[in-house]
């Protein structure tokens, strides 16, 4: 019996287990980190260039709106992998209402921090899964539709008869 309990094989084996175990999660974790690391800032890069294209000014507010959201921001968040990242949304923010070079986006997104197999997940959302915003504030330049319709009123009030005045102006002249 005393040479049962001095019997050390397989110590080695469970302690490079034990160990390897340790290593392992420690090793999943900050890849896990640095994938959400580089996709948040792809998702800052994302957001920013929805903010710079709602600025730029083309017609119309609204066409400025859809053309950052559905063609630009979709156009980065459509090469993200869904199991990485999912449930993008952006909105159209003004930080003070009274002055137009506060306007911007804001992208929301969910991301799962660790994955987690589907053995451990139950009802809904793995408890990894953690909500981002990202901001961009870049203002709004007028576009040409108000534009034109500044100088209307403009021209109105001061009582010139040029209405076909402003309809021949080539670039947005704000």
């Amino acid at each position: 019996m005393k040479n049962r309990l001095k019997n050390r094989s397989g110590q080695a084996a469970i302690e490079f287990i034990a160990v390897v175990v340790v290593i392992f999660f420690f090793l999943f974790f900050y890849l896990s980190l640095a994938i959400v690391l580089t996709v948040s800032e792809y998702m800052d890069y994302a957001t920013f260039m929805a903010a710079r294209t709602y600025k730029s000014g083309f017609s119309t507010e609204d066409y400025q709106k859809r053309y950052a959201k559905e063609f630009v921001f979709k156009s980065y968040t459509d090469k993200i992998n869904p199991s990485i990242a999912r449930n993008f949304d952006l909105e159209f923010a003004q930080l003070d209402p009274n002055d137009e070079q506060t306007k911007g986006v804001v992208a929301s997104y969910d991301i799962d921090l660790f994955y987690m197999p589907p053995m451990f997940v139950t009802d809904g959302a793995p408890p990894s899964r953690i909500s981002l915003k990202s901001e961009a504030y870049l203002g709004r330049d007028p576009a040409f539709q108000d534009c034109t319709g500044y100088f209307q009123d403009f021209l109105s009030r001061m009582g010139i008869s040029g209405g076909g005045l402003v309809g021949l102006m080539e670039d947005n002249g704000c």
